[in-house]
């Protein structure tokens, strides 16, 4: 008797996750597309399937929800952010340059679609508690290479927790703020970063002079241009 052909058994399962993960792309493609075209409110979650290919079930299968598909673009845009920043925090130079550097990977990405980052802005105004619980651990490693070029500044060593926390808060609020002129002025990726930059340096010299204050109340703080400051 002729013995039958041995065959490798198909990985059913893995074929089953690819299909899925393809699936799930295909859906934050169209998303992507119909929002930054007709805006958040103005698209609905079967337009959103059509335009992928599938049913609209799809969507609360892997999304829950149209917000639950808009927060998930967010997310992944944070995580591109996060792993680009952390691959660059070790680069060599000033504060100042280091700080360029890292803010500049974040604007020209927020800025490469000026719609869906003005959607996701209004958006998270209006999320959940548990979607800005999950924002806010997202941020926070976000800033966490910042955070690192900081305590690396000998200017700022002595600086508590509490004291950075102020300090990283007020940096997104200036990087928040200063994007705006992208979206209302036509100002370009490199004039947004450019006022940040100088916005954060001033706020700096602040930070460092509060610390100098607290080590030595009549001490003079130099200031990054050089010139001292009375403190």
């Amino acid at each position: 008797m002729t013995p039958k052909p041995s065959f490798p058994r198909r990985d059913r399962r893995s074929l089953k996750e690819k299909r899925s993960a393809a699936t799930r792309e295909r859906l934050l493609e169209a998303a992507r597309r119909l929002f930054a075209q007709y805006g958040y409110d103005d698209v609905s979650v079967t337009e959103i399937a059509k335009e992928a290919g599938v049913t609209h079930a799809m969507i609360n299968a892997y999304f829950h929800s149209k917000a639950g598909l808009l927060y998930e673009l967010i997310s992944e845009t944070y995580e591109q952010h996060i792993a680009r920043m952390e691959a660059a925090v070790d680069l060599p130079g000033t504060t100042a340059e280091r700080m360029r550097h890292l803010i500049t990977i974040v604007a020209e990405s927020d800025l490469a679609d000026p719609k869906i980052l003005a959607i996701i802005r209004s958006y998270s105004w209006q999320w959940p508690e548990e979607t800005e619980a999950a924002n806010k651990d997202q941020l926070g490693r976000a800033l966490a290479p910042i955070e690192q070029v900081l305590r690396d500044d000998p200017g700022l060593q002595g600086i508590d927790d509490a004291q950075m926390a102020d300090v990283l808060d007020s940096i997104f609020a200036i990087y928040t703020m200063g994007l705006r002129p992208a979206l209302y002025a036509g100002a370009s990726a490199d004039e947004c970063v450019d006022a940040i930059l100088r916005r954060i340096m001033v706020l700096l010299d602040g930070a460092q002079q509060s610390l100098a204050r607290e080590v030595s109340p009549q001490a003079a703080y130099p200031g990054r241009n050089g010139t001292a400051q009375a403190s």
